[in-house]
């Protein structure tokens, strides 16, 4: 074969998968990629190869932990509770006007080679469903290498990195 009839083989491969509906093994779309920022409504509606993907890839946690971490030398203190696969954190932190205030959100466990990720979606007043205007959600990975020191450490969606201390509650 020549180049030409190469070429319009590719061409006629690529145009025919838009036809059939088949996509290419990285793309990414509504059922195999999570939102960085909009919650999900509830995990346990998603479909069964989701929840066959996800358990598959880690094993659920529960258990309830006190998270600390600082943001620009402001501390941030954390319950978290997960239930399996996803769980609920409030967090206290003082605003810029140095009053206490109170966010929760919705956490999910996310596979991650080199530990475990919990995302954190849609940080609301404590108590409330009125998304927070200037929190970002928080992220966590949990890694426990066999021949380095534990690595506990939020990344929120700003891209801001902090250690995190964690103490198991129940």
């Amino acid at each position: 074969m020549n180049i030409r009839q190469i070429a319009w083989i590719w061409i006629l491969v690529v145009s025919s998968m838009g036809l059939f509906g088949i996509e290419s093994a990285n793309a990414k779309n509504a059922e195999t990629e999570l939102p960085t920022t909009a919650p999900l409504t509830d995990i346990s509606q998603s479909s069964q190869v989701t929840i066959a993907q996800l358990s598959e890839l880690i094993t659920p946690i529960y258990g309830t932990w006190e998270l600390t971490h600082s943001v620009g030398g402001i501390v941030h203190k954390s319950i978290l509770k997960m239930d399996g696969y996803s769980g609920t954190m409030k967090t206290r932190f003082r605003n810029s006007s140095g009053e206490t205030e109170a966010v929760d959100q919705t956490m999910y466990l996310r596979p991650f080679p080199e530990g475990l990720l919990i995302v954190g979606y849609n940080p609301v007043y404590a108590g409330t469903s009125i998304k927070h205007p200037t929190y970002l959600p928080d992220n966590f990975l949990f890694s426990i290498p066999p021949d380095e020191p534990p690595i506990f450490i939020n990344i929120d969606d700003g891209n801001q990195r902090s250690p995190v201390s964690v103490k198991r509650l129940r």
